[in-house]
């Protein structure tokens, strides 16, 4: 089975840091005004100060994260592969076209630093304003370091809608602050405390199915949510036993999972080199 949100190559069990779906920002052009040149429209590119990329040494802890920090971005252990899924926002491997093997495989630590001016301003944006900067500066260092350039396509590709089920949502509003970062995956299992259906666990879900998911909940909240199940394929003699992941899904919190196609917005890569030197 395809597996969406990780590199084909980490069987590991990992914590995964997803970023949530960020807001496009749209500026609209004075009326008679030309449109800018790819040359002024790269100076305007919003960016990170500082960067640090070196090649990850493998010392046996096999660590995998990747998270704005007070004053940055900061990854550990991150591939190519991971920087081009938060940078772009996608949901399944399936998005992403023409990345050579070595961004599945060769892994960097990274420290961004943004000026002091813009850290400050940074600092007084909420979690979800934050995330949404974060993205377009990831591209720019991708652009910039990695030579990367891509263009978009759109493919008609099988989905899932996630929609709640005939016997209700059965999770409450979790208490303390959203946490938009952490969501641990694994075998069989997805917990995600205090985090929002439409910008992790989706992505969590999209893993486990193979196919982008959808969010067709229209909830607005974050929850507890820790769903298990016992993957298809399974030998256990275990009367106690989690269901498959379609029905521990309904069972577990309410929720259904709805067969389609839809039109998808996918990243084919056309240019992509190993990092310049700090």
């Amino acid at each position: 089975m395809n597996r969406c949100a990780q590199s084909p190559l980490r069987l590991r069990r990992e914590i995964l840091f997803v970023t949530a779906a960020c807001m496009a920002l749209a500026w609209p052009a004075p009326a008679q005004t030309a449109a800018p040149s790819a040359q002024s429209a790269a100076l305007n590119a919003p960016a990170y100060d500082v960067v640090s990329i070196r090649p990850h040494k493998d010392n046996g802890n096999y660590s995998h994260w990747g998270r704005p920090t007070a004053d940055g971005y900061m990854a550990y252990n991150y591939y190519v592969y991971d920087l081009i899924f938060r940078a772009y926002e996608l949901k399944c491997s399936a998005q992403l076209i023409g990345l050579p093997q070595w961004g599945y495989e060769e892994s960097f630590d990274i420290e961004a630093k943004l000026g002091e001016a813009q850290a400050a301003a940074f600092q007084r944006l909420s979690s979800r304003e934050q995330l949404t900067q974060t993205a377009p500066m990831l591209r720019t260092m991708l652009e910039e370091r990695f030579g990367l350039r891509v263009h978009h396509e759109t493919r008609f590709l099988p989905v899932y809608e996630l929609v709640v089920a005939k016997s209700g949502f059965k999770l409450k509003q979790a208490e303390g602050p959203e946490n938009l970062y952490n969501m641990t995956t694994g075998t069989g299992f997805i917990r995600a405390p205090r985090g929002p259906i439409g910008a992790r666990f989706i992505v969590g879900l999209s893993d486990a199915t193979g196919r982008i998911v959808v969010d067709k909940t229209g909830l607005t909240g974050y929850y507890d949510i820790t769903l298990k199940w016992t993957p298809d394929g399974s030998h256990t003699s275990d009367p106690n036993a989690p269901p498959d992941l379609f029905t521990a899904l309904e069972e577990q919190l309410g929720l259904k999972l709805v067969a389609t196609k839809a039109p998808v917005d996918v990243i084919v890569v056309d240019h992509v080199e190993r990092p310049t030197e700090n």
